[in-house]
């Protein structure tokens, strides 16, 4: 089974017990979304409209209410207390569907499979807009970046293990959802070699921890003539030079390791 199937399968379970309301209240209506209002027993008042830039939607007596930035319960309970205010309802029980999403945009960037940009129907989390990306490419690590704008127009970088994010989602039901303007954006996997005395000799994508001898056994073990007590590691120094080390079983695999298994001498 792929990354990708596992990921889905691990991804449908945190969907179906998100709780629906919470998902709901996350959302924010925006210029461009199309509403549908009814009022309870006054079938008249009903109407769709999409929201004008300023963020206002027309409403039947009102005339224009700023309902952009509120999600569809707050903006119902804004109407209903107009209706009354303005004494043309003593009791108005108000319903504000969203029928169309167009106002929020999330851009998906870099090693994803369907790269692009989504339109936020509803309240979306951070692992539904990577699988709706289909998922993390071959290349693709899996440490996640967000970078989101402030209310100051400040750009924020948030980065995520999205293995560590599932299992978080699944045991409490948290996500990070998303907001428009939002910049999902996926980088190249690190990478480690292991050559020599190992039965796939290669380039692994270094896509979780690994110490020297989990990283051995990525590359399919040790074979018969390697030496149990002899592997040298080549690591990239900060100046750019290579420093060979003596690798301990413990060690931690960095991107870029080379790691060589010598044969045994008897």
């Amino acid at each position: 089974m792929s990354r990708f199937q596992q990921w889905v399968g691990v991804l449908a379970i945190v969907c179906a017990a998100a709780p629906i309301a919470q998902a709901q209240s996350n959302y924010s209506i925006g210029a461009g979304d199309e509403l549908r209002l009814t009022v309870y027993g006054q079938p008249e008042l009903t109407t769709e409209g999409q929201v004008n830039n300023d963020g206002t939607l027309e409403v039947p007596l009102l005339g224009s209410v700023k309902v952009g930035g509120r999600s569809s319960g707050d903006a119902a309970k804004l109407i209903a207390e107009r209706y009354q205010t303005g004494n043309f309802l003593k009791s108005a029980q108000v319903n504000v569907l969203i029928t169309k999403y167009r106002s929020q945009v999330v851009s998906i960037l870099g090693k994803v499979n369907r790269p692009g940009r989504l339109v936020l129907e509803g309240s979306t989390s951070l692992t539904q807009a990577i699988a709706w990306a289909g998922g993390i490419a071959d290349s693709g690590n899996e440490r996640v970046v967000l970078v989101r704008t402030d209310a100051n127009g400040r750009q924020e970088r948030h980065e995520y293990d999205l293995q560590k994010l599932l299992g978080r989602e699944a045991d409490s039901g948290s996500a990070v959802w998303l907001k428009d303007g939002d910049t999902l954006y996926v980088p190249n996997a690190d990478r480690f070699y292991v050559s020599g005395e190992v039965r796939i000799p290669g380039m692994y994508a270094l896509d979780r921890p690994l110490n020297v001898m989990q990283a051995i056994g990525v590359a399919g073990g040790p074979t018969a003539r390697a030496s149990d007590r002899s592997a040298k590691l080549y690591r990239k120094q900060a100046d750019g030079s290579v420093k060979e080390l003596r690798a301990k079983p413990d060690d931690k695999v960095l991107d870029g390791d080379v790691m060589v298994v010598q044969e045994s001498l008897f």
